[in-house]
């Protein structure tokens, strides 16, 4: 899957997995007024490094699916949001060299 950036994200929509298939990618970013909404389902390695940067204040952000998998719903500040995608780059890029 490709990541892509989405200036608004449809508020009717309770199924963050639909969306992201609609979309056809990994991961929405919105970004409003220097906040950021990011949203994603991952794996839980992938997770856990996006995760990292908010210093265990993630509560509620997060929740296990099936198959390893984590959805990601965060609301952050835009550097957040900016640590989260770094995060994200090199998890999957350390995955790719195993």
């Amino acid at each position: 899957m490709r990541s892509s950036i989405a200036l608004r994200t449809s508020t009717n929509s309770n199924d963050l997995g639909a969306l992201l298939a609609r979309r056809g990618t990994d991961l929405i970013l919105a970004i409003e007024d220097g906040n950021a909404l990011v949203r994603c389902q991952v794996s839980s390695a992938i997770a856990a490094a996006m995760l990292a940067p908010l210093k265990g204040k993630a509560a509620g952000q997060f929740r296990p699916l099936p198959g390893n998998l984590v959805e990601i719903d965060a609301a952050v500040t835009l550097a957040a949001a900016i640590q989260m995608l770094e995060a994200k780059a090199g998890a999957e890029s350390r995955q790719h060299l195993n």
